[in-house]
């Protein structure tokens, strides 16, 4: 009786580490890929607005060598405000579906005919009506390559995508959720003694966290998401950085489980030495 009993406890406490397991998983996914803000602070974090900046005013200027407009006169017309806003619209827009327009442009604009002006003021050209159809042609070019460089299409993609299974993704939350409180109760019916059902659930818990840090933290040092093969060396930092943080958010998860274990643990022994001080004590 007591072999069997030990027995179906360490199946329970394995059948409750893998529920929560996939329980800590799913709120791990639920946090990261169908979350907009972890996509935007990611944005934020690594200066992608910076370098989405950068590589649109490179657009800018090589459009405006084809006019005779040297580089640096138009170094500083795309405003990295203007920029930020776009993102962070477009990002949104993923999660929300709301159509995704480009603001301030009028602003990019009127920094290109100002720079052209003065340009041409400094040089001492008249601006006649085939100059200004060259600017009007420079700012039309220079918002197509604006919108191309923040309204991503597989971005789109992706966020409609993920955001088709939420609703599937929080049953199976709740799903996975109340099996393992069965499994877990089940657990715990099964030892008489309270530093043992804690000791089980340190089991449980534990369990759960090495196999949520053992195989994210292998990802992340064999360095197979650094290998991805970008073009675009904005996009590239962005989608490495962002695929690096949703692993490490299972790491994350992972630890705190095994500390959680360890504090349990701790406690059941702790328990365990009082039962038998008292025992002796009878």
């Amino acid at each position: 009786m007591n072999a069997s009993r030990k027995i179906a406890r360490w199946v329970l406490a394995f059948i409750s580490s893998l529920l929560l397991f996939s329980l800590l998983s799913l709120v791990c996914v639920k946090a990261t890929l169908f979350n907009q803000e972890f996509m935007v602070d990611q944005i934020h974090q690594t200066n992608y607005v910076t370098r989405v900046q950068n590589d649109i005013t490179q657009r800018i200027q090589d459009y405006g060598r084809g006019s005779n407009i040297p580089p640096e006169q138009l170094a500083d017309v795309v405003p990295a405000e203007v920029v930020a806003e776009n993102v962070d619209n477009y990002i949104r827009g993923i999660y929300t579906g709301v159509p995704f327009n480009i603001v301030g442009q009028e602003t990019l604009e009127g920094n290109i005919q100002t720079a052209v002006e003065r340009y041409a003021a400094e040089q001492g050209i008249d601006i006649d009506e085939a100059a200004q159809t060259n600017i009007d042609q420079l700012n039309a070019t220079a918002a197509g390559a604006f919108e191309s460089y923040v309204a991503i299409p597989y971005l789109l993609e992706y966020g409609q995508k993920v955001m088709a299974y939420n609703q599937t993704l929080t049953l199976l939350m709740i799903i996975v959720g109340v099996a393992f409180l069965l499994v877990f109760i089940g657990l715990m019916v099964t030892s008489r003694w309270l530093h043992r059902k804690v000791r089980f659930a340190a089991v449980a818990v534990g369990g759960a966290g090495l196999m949520l840090t053992v195989l994210p933290l292998y990802i992340y040092f064999s360095g197979v998401i650094d290998r991805l093969g970008i073009m675009s060396e904005g996009m590239y930092h962005f989608i490495t950085s962002y695929l690096k943080a949703f692993d490490l958010t299972f790491v994350k998860a992972g630890i705190i489980s095994l500390v959680v274990a360890i504090l349990l643990i701790v406690v059941s022994e702790f328990l365990r030495r009082k039962n038998v001080s008292r025992l002796k004590g009878e």
